[in-house]
C-alpha cells in the first residue's frame, strides 16, 4: 500500500514540476487579403435554425464567423429583418435594421425592431466587419415565423374532446375506485405490477376505457395558397395529418409540462400539404402524462390538474396570394371517434388494435356520418407557449444484433445496447385478431419480475394479411432486450425488427477520444446515458420513473452541455422547474411535479439556480437570470425560513443526500453516513455565491448586498457546526467514524475551506482515495461532480485517471469490465441501468484531459481557456466542442522522452489562453501548436 501512496505523491510532484518544462510555440499564420476574410454562418434564432412559432417580441439572434485567416474577428455587425424575402433581397429591413453596431458579439443579439405580428413569416440576414474593418458579404437568408402571442391570436379555437366532461369524469373515477380495490392496479406499474397489457385492458371488459380518439375536419381552399401553418396542441400527445399525410417528424409531442401552468403547442408549415378545393385535417390523440392510467408514487394520477381526457386545441392559418386569409379552428364542428390505440400510458405501454383501423380516416372522401361530434373540454388552465426546443424524434434506426427462440415464451432479441425508444416489428401472414405482446427490459429476460420499469410493453392485435407493422405511438421504453410473444408460427428474422432510438433531437456538439480504451468507454456510456434521458425534460431513467429529478439535473446537465446543444431544451426545462414553485417559494424535487417533495430538498431544487448558471457559462445567457430572478430569491427566502436549522444556524435540513454512494452497499448503520445536512448547506453556499454573481451581472445591487451577507452567514455556520479543527476535516452532524469524502471534496471545490487548511485537507482527500480506499472515490453523484473537477484542476489528474480506470468495484472501470453500455444508478446493476447523474466524470475528460474550458470571467466560449493535463500512462487525448461561437479543438500527443505536442484550434472571433507548464500563452483565432520539452 505504501507504493500506492508514493504513486499518488509522484502524480502531484509530476504535475508541479512540469512547470519547469521549456516551451516551444509553433503558430500557423495566414496572409490577409484585402477583402474581408470573414463570413457570418450558422444563423440561429432563439438557439434554433429557422424556428417556427417564435412567441416573444424580443427574440435573440446568433451567428458564427467562418474564416481561415489567423486572428480574424468581428468589429461591427448589421442585422436586417424583413417581412418578405423580396425586401431582404433588396437590403430593406422593414421590420428591423440594427444599423452598423460596434461589437464583437455574435450571440444573444436581441431583436429591437417593430412589434412582431402573430402567425407571420420573417426573413433575416447579417453582415459583419472584420478586424481590418472591411465589410463581409451578407450572410445567407435565415427565417423565423411567429407563433401566437395572446389568446385572441387563437381566433376562437377551443379545447375539444370526445366525451361530455361530467360524464367522462364520472366514469373515469368510477373505474379508479374499482382499481383501488385491486393490488395489481394500486401498485405502480413500474415497481410492482405483474399484469400484462391485455389483462389491464380487459379488466373493465364490459365497459373498457375509451380508445385514443381520432378527430377530423374538412375544409375548402378557394384560392391560391402562399402559406399555411398549423398551430396545435394535443394533450397528452397528438399526431397531425393533412389529407392522409402525417405532418412533421416529431413524436411524443408536445413536451411534458405542468399542464396547470404551461401547455406547449407546435407550429407546423403545411403549405405543401394543402390542396386546391377539398382538404381534411386529422388528429390522433394519446394520453401521455395527461390522464395516466397507472397509479404512481408521485401523485400524477390525483384529481388536481394532471388528469383529463385527451383533448385538442388548434388553429390552421391559410394565407392566399390576394392578401386574404382563412382560419380553421378547433370548434364543435369537428367529428370524432375511437381509434386503433385502445389503451395507452407512458409507463406500462399501449395496445394497438389493427382490426379497428379506419382506412382513410384523415383523407378526403371518407363517410364520417357515423362519427360523433366533439364536445367542449375544460381549459387545462396552463398558459400556452410555443415549443421552442428540439422535439422528440426517432434519431436512428438499426436491427438487433442477436435473436433466439424461446418456445412458448416467444422470440428474444438483443439490440446491443441499453437505449430509449422502441422497436418496429414487421409481421407477415398473421391471422386476423392474432395477439402479439412485445416486452422490453434491461435484463436479459425482459419478462422477469425484477425489471426496472417492470413489464414495459406494447401489445398489438393483427389485422391479418401479407405484411403489417407494430410500432409505438404514445409511449417509449428504456431497454436493451426485447421479447415478442404471440408469433410462434410467424418466426421473425433480425431484419423484421427495426430498433429506433427515440429522444429529444438535440444536436451533438462534443467529441472526445483518447489512447485509453477504458476512458473512451466511460465517456461513451456517459454520453449515451445523457441522450437516452432527454425526452422534452432530462429524466432520471427512461424505463422506470421517467421523472425530471432535479438532483440528477444538477450533476448531469453540465457535462450534457459539453456533448449536446442543450440551450433551447434547458430554457424550456427551467420554466418547468419554476412551475413547481408555490406561492411561499418552495420548489419541488421533480419537474414537472405534482407538489411532490415540495420544499423538502434545497439540494435537489437548487437546479433552479445551477441550470441557469450552466446556461450562462456555456452560452453567455443572462435572460434566465432576468426572467426568474424574483422566483429564485423567493426560493432562497423560503429555504432560509423552512430549511435552516434555527439552533444550528447555517445547517439545512435535507431529504436527499449524495445519491448512490458505495456506502449504500457497505454501510450497515442505516441512513446516510453523517446525515444529509452538511452537504445541503455546502450546496446552498454555492447557490448563494452564484446568485451573488448573477445579481451583479443583471444589476440587482441591493439583492447582491443581501446575498453577500447570506454567504457570510452560511459560511460561518458551516465552519462552526461542520468543521473539526482538530482533525482538519469537515464532518456530518451525525457521528460517523470514517472520513467523509463528499463533504470535504465539496468544501474544497466550492471554496469553503479556509486557505490555511486547504493544502492539508486536500492531502487528506487524496490519502482517503489512494490509501484508505485503494484508489477508489467513495462517494455518489455529488462527490463525482466535484472530485473530477477539483482534483484534476489542482495537480491530481493522474490520480483521478487511475481512479477512473480501476477495474475493482466500485469504479467506472469496473462498470466497463462488467459490460455496461450505459451508466447504471450507482456502482451496481441492481436498479435502473440508464442513469446519467454520475456522468459528471465526463467533465474531467473534456476540461482537464483535453483542456477545453470557458473563461469564468467571460463565459460563452468567446474567450477560451486551454488547460490540459498530460496523463503519463496515456499517449494522446483529443476533444472538440462546437461552441456557440464556433468549433473549439484541442489535442495532446506524447512524443519521445516524455515530451508533448499540444495543438489547439480557436474559432474566428475568439481568443484563448493556453495554460501549459511554466507558461501561459494568449492566442487569437487560428491553429496553434505547442511543443513542451521536459527537463526531467
Amino acid at each position: 500500500m505504501l507504493v500506492n501512496y508514493f504513486d499518488v505523491v509522484d502524480c502531484k510532484i509530476k504535475n508541479r514540476t512540469m512547470k519547469q518544462f521549456s516551451l516551444t510555440v509553433l503558430t500557423f499564420f495566414y496572409v490577409a487579403c484585402l477583402s474581408a476574410q470573414v463570413q457570418a454562418v450558422s444563423l440561429k434564432c432563439e438557439y434554433l435554425t429557422n424556428p417556427e412559432g417564435v412567441d416573444m417580441q424580443d427574440p435573440r439572434f446568433f451567428w458564427k464567423l467562418d474564416s481561415e485567416e489567423e486572428g480574424q474577428c468581428q468589429t461591427y455587425y448589421q442585422v436586417l429583418v424583413a417581412t418578405s424575402k423580396a425586401n431582404l433581397d433588396n437590403n430593406i429591413g422593414d421590420a428591423f435594421d440594427s444599423k452598423k453596431v460596434k461589437s464583437a458579439k455574435s450571440t444573444q443579439i436581441v431583436y429591437k425592431g417593430k412589434m412582431l405580428e402573430a402567425a407571420s413569416q420573417y426573413y433575416w440576414k447579417v453582415r459583419v466587419w472584420d478586424k481590418n474593418k472591411t465589410a463581409s458579404p451578407w450572410s445567407e437568408i435565415a427565417t423565423f415565423s411567429t407563433g401566437l402571442f395572446a389568446d385572441v391570436d387563437w381566433k376562437g379555437a377551443q379545447w375539444i374532446a370526445w366525451r361530455d366532461q361530467d360524464e367522462w369524469a364520472t366514469e373515469w373515477w368510477r373505474k379508479k375506485a374499482i382499481e383501488e380495490q385491486c393490488t395489481e392496479f394500486h401498485l405502480p406499474s413500474y415497481f410492482g405490477a405483474r399484469m400484462n397489457m391485455w389483462e389491464r385492458y380487459h379488466f373493465h371488459n364490459e365497459k373498457p376505457y375509451d380508445a385514443s380518439p381520432l378527430l377530423r375536419k374538412g375544409f375548402d381552399v378557394e384560392k391560391k395558397v402562399i402559406s399555411a401553418k398549423a398551430f396545435i396542441s394535443g394533450l397528452g400527445y397528438y399526431e397531425l395529418f393533412i389529407n392522409g399525410e402525417r405532418i412533421g417528424t416529431s413524436v411524443l409531442d408536445p413536451g411534458w409540462t405542468d399542464y396547470r401552468k404551461t401547455i406547449l403547442y407546435a407550429t407546423h408549415d403545411i403549405t405543401e400539404n394543402i390542396k386546391d378545393g377539398e382538404n381534411v385535417a386529422g388528429v390522433m390523440l394519446g394520453r401521455g402524462f395527461y390522464g395516466m392510467m397507472a397509479y404512481d408514487h408521485w401523485g400524477f394520477y390525483k384529481k388536481n390538474g394532471f388528469t383529463g381526457q385527451p383533448k385538442l386545441k388548434c388553429r390552421i392559418h391559410i394565407k392566399y396570394n390576394d392578401g386574404t386569409s382563412k382560419d380553421i379552428i378547433s370548434d364543435l364542428s369537428w367529428k370524432i371517434t375511437g381509434g386503433p390505440i385502445v389503451y395507452d400510458g407512458p409507463h406500462m405501454g399501449e395496445i394497438y388494435d389493427a382490426t379497428k383501423e379506419i382506412k382513410g380516416w384523415s383523407e378526403i372522401g371518407l363517410d364520417d356520418s357515423a362519427w360523433e361530434t366533439v364536445k367542449p373540454a375544460p381549459d387545462p388552465e396552463g398558459k400556452m407557449f410555443s415549443q421552442l426546443c428540439q422535439p422528440i424524434r426517432v434519431t436512428k434506426t438499426f436491427h438487433p444484433v442477436a435473436t433466439a427462440n424461446k418456445g412458448n415464451y416467444g422470440q428474444w432479441f438483443d439490440v446491443g445496447t441499453n437505449m430509449s425508444g422502441w422497436v418496429r416489428v414487421r409481421i407477415k401472414n398473421a391471422e386476423p385478431g392474432q395477439r402479439v405482446t412485445i416486452y422490453y427490459g434491461e435484463h436479459i429476460d425482459p419478462t422477469s419480475s425484477g425489471q426496472p420499469g417492470r413489464l414495459q410493453q406494447m401489445a398489438y392485435r393483427c389485422k391479418g394479411g401479407a405484411e403489417e407493422f407494430a410500432e409505438c405511438h404514445f409511449s417509449y421504453k428504456g431497454f436493451r432486450y426485447v421479447q415478442i410473444k404471440g408469433l410462434k408460427k410467424n418466426a421473425l428474422s433480425l431484419d423484421d425488427v427495426e430498433v429506433m432510438y427515440v429522444h429529444s433531437d438535440v444536436p451533438r456538439v462534443g467529441y472526445f477520444e483518447s489512447s485509453d480504451k477504458t476512458v473512451n468507454a466511460v465517456h461513451d456510456i456517459c454520453r449515451k446515458s445523457l441522450i437516452f434521458n432527454l425526452h422534452s425534460i432530462p429524466t432520471d431513467c427512461p424505463n422506470r420513473e421517467k421523472n425530471g429529478w432535479l438532483g440528477d439535473a444538477v450533476t448531469g446537465m453540465e457535462f450534457g452541455m459539453a456533448n449536446y446543444d442543450l440551450a433551447a431544451l434547458m430554457t424550456k426545462f427551467t420554466r418547468d422547474i419554476f412551475d413547481t414553485q408555490n406561492e411561499q417559494g418552495a420548489l419541488g424535487s421533480i419537474a414537472p411535479g405534482n407538489y411532490y417533495g415540495l420544499g423538502g430538498s434545497t439540494l435537489w431544487s437548487s437546479a433552479g439556480v445551477h441550470i441557469p448558471w450552466y446556461m450562462y457559462n456555456y452560452y453567455g445567457d443572462t435572460r434566465l437570470f432576468e426572467l426568474y430572478w424574483d422566483k429564485m430569491m423567493l426560493w432562497v427566502d423560503f429555504s432560509w425560513e423552512h430549511n435552516n436549522i434555527a439552533e444550528k444556524d447555517g445547517m439545512f435540513t435535507e431529504r436527499f443526500n449524495d445519491w448512490v454512494t458505495p456506502y449504500d452497499k457497505t454501510y450497515k448503520g442505516g441512513g446516510k453516513p453523517g446525515g444529509n445536512e452538511v452537504i445541503a448547506s455546502m450546496n446552498f453556499y454555492l447557490v448563494l455565491k452564484r446568485l451573488e454573481k448573477m445579481a451583479g451581472i443583471i444589476g440587482k445591487s441591493e439583492d447582491q448586498k443581501r446575498l453577500k451577507k447570506q454567504v457570510e452567514r452560511i459560511y460561518a455556520g458551516i465552519q462552526k457546526w461542520a468543521f473539526d479543527e482538530e482533525k482538519i476535516e469537515y464532518v456530518g452532524l451525525k457521528p460517523f467514524d470514517e472520513f467523509l469524502p463528499v463533504v470535504n471534496i465539496l468544501a474544497l471545490n466550492y471554496g469553503i475551506v479556509p486557505e490555511k487548511y486547504r493544502a492539508q485537507l486536500e492531502m487528506k482527500v487524496v490519502d482517503n482515495i489512494a490509501i484508505s480506499k485503494d484508489f477508489h472515490l467513495w462517494g455518489g453523484v455529488f462527490t463525482v461532480h466535484s472530485a473530477y473537477e477539483y482534483l484534476p484542476n489542482h495537480g491530481y489528474a493522474d490520480l483521478m485517471h487511475k481512479v477512473v480506470v480501476n477495474e475493482d468495484w466500485p469504479s467506472f472501470g469496473w462498470l466497463i469490465k462488467e459490460g455496461a453500455t450505459t451508466l447504471p444508478e450507482g456502482y451496481e446493476f441492481e436498479s435502473s441501468d440508464i442513469h446519467h447523474f454520475m456522468g459528471a466524470v465526463d467533465n474531467f475528460f473534456y476540461r482537464h484531459m483535453a483542456g477545453i474550458n470557458s473563461d469564468s470571467n467571460a463565459p460563452g466560449f468567446q474567450n477560451i481557456v486551454f488547460k490540459p493535463n498530460f496523463i503519463k500512462t496515456m499517449d494522446f487525448a483529443k476533444a472538440s466542442y462546437n461552441s456557440i461561437y464556433g468549433e473549439v479543438k484541442a489535442q495532446w500527443t506524447k512524443l519521445e522522452n516524455d515530451n508533448y505536442e499540444y495543438k489547439v484550434v480557436v474559432p474566428a472571433n475568439c481568443e484563448a489562453q493556453v495554460v501549459l507548464p511554466g507558461k501561459t500563452e494568449k492566442v487569437k483565432a487560428g491553429t496553434h501548436t505547442f511543443v513542451i520539452n521536459s527537463l526531467l
